[in-house]
């Protein structure tokens, strides 16, 4: 098989609500999606949802990059996927929003071709999964409203978006707990918000509320401040902004300074990198969860599939999809609340109206 043709442009959803984060306000988001051809006629998509200040690329380089990639790439076996990834490291070090989008788009036809979903594909059995729900950093009674909206239309676990103060952290995570009631999990997620002394003083109120998991608590690069957090902490601290790649994976692994790792496809180049933290990450006895930042159903799908294929990543944060509404990209799966079941469409199972 080989690629024939590779098309890409931009496009962009807004979300319902902004979302309010420790670093800023996001009120919706860019992204390039592509079309890989090839000679047999099959057709794979994929998508770049770069993040700047987390992934260091934007949508200008990805779709520059793209054209590169275009060019290396033709006449390629896109099944070929660890040869494609070498070719893309070989021309760009970084990048891993443009890569992901290939990576996807590669993976997309590897299942297509083998007639199976991308999660069977990936060696899984089960398409069920079930996603948190994002709550924005609010005043204490916003977020206790808005987590009683998304708890009354299905969800029954909710990601708090924490990391400005920690007096009004510790009230916010309080209102939410008492408004939604004990049976809801509540995660909690700083977003680099936190010195390590304030990360370690909450962490007390936090268990009282009974939260699941400590989120990227302190600065990304603050590695064993993270670590320093973590051996303070009776919950699991993750690690989402401190790991992009698989090196960052073995690095903090090797520290012990983290309890598991946030995968996102955007940080990490795609499914093929993705797979390989998540085995680093099961040798070293840490769990992993699959999340998203600014992608629309087709990046997301593709991390459902992902995370159903493995059973160490126990945790899905892939709720971007169900804060946007788009009518011209379908598929992929169905829902109830935060409660999946993926699609049995071979490769991701989306459907793309127009390109």
């Amino acid at each position: 098989m080989e690629i024939t043709d590779i098309q890409f442009k931009k496009t962009s959803f807004r979300f319902t609500e902004p979302v309010h984060v420790a670093f800023g306000t996001i009120e919706g988001y860019e992204t390039m999606i592509i079309r890989i051809d090839t000679d047999n006629g099959i057709t794979g998509y994929g998508e770049a949802g770069p993040l700047g200040f987390v992934t260091g690329d934007n949508l200008d380089t990805c779709m520059i990059i793209a054209a590169e990639y275009k060019k290396a790439l033709i006449g390629e076996n896109p099944l070929a996927i660890e040869r494609i990834h070498k070719r893309m490291d070989e021309m760009y070090n970084y990048n891993t929003s443009v890569k992901a989008a290939f990576d996807i788009a590669c993976y997309d036809i590897a299942a297509k071709n083998a007639g199976l979903p991308l999660y069977r594909y990936l060696g899984g059995d089960d398409p069920h999964i079930e996603s948190d729900m994002t709550i924005s950093m609010n005043e204490p009674e916003k977020m206790a409203a808005d987590s009683l909206k998304w708890v009354k239309q299905g969800f029954r676990i909710l990601k708090l978006k924490l990391g400005d103060d920690i007096v009004l952290d510790s009230e916010r995570v309080t209102a939410v707990r008492q408004a939604v009631g004990k049976d809801i999990i509540l995660r909690i997620d700083a977003n680099q918000g936190w010195k390590v002394k304030e990360a370690v003083a909450i962490e007390p109120v936090l268990r009282k509320n009974h939260v699941e998991i400590i989120e990227q608590p302190v600065k990304a690069r603050d590695i064993m401040g993270l670590k320093e957090v973590k051996e303070a902490s009776v919950l699991p601290v993750i690690a989402d902004e401190s790991i992009h790649i698989p090196e960052d994976a073995s690095l903090l692994a090797g520290l012990r300074a983290c309890d598991g790792f946030n995968i996102k496809l955007m940080k990490c180049g795609g499914i093929f990198p993705a797979l390989k933290i998540n085995a680093i990450a099961e040798a070293s006895h840490l769990s992993a969860m699959i999340g998203c930042m600014g992608e629309s159903i087709i990046a997301n799908a593709a991390g459902m599939h992902l995370a159903a294929a493995r059973r160490n990543i126990s945790r899905i944060d892939l709720d971007v999809t169900f804060m946007t509404s788009c009518d011209w990209i379908t598929g992929g799966f169905t829902a109830e609340g935060g409660r999946i079941l993926l699609s049995e469409e071979p490769g991701i199972g989306i459907h793309i109206d127009h390109f």
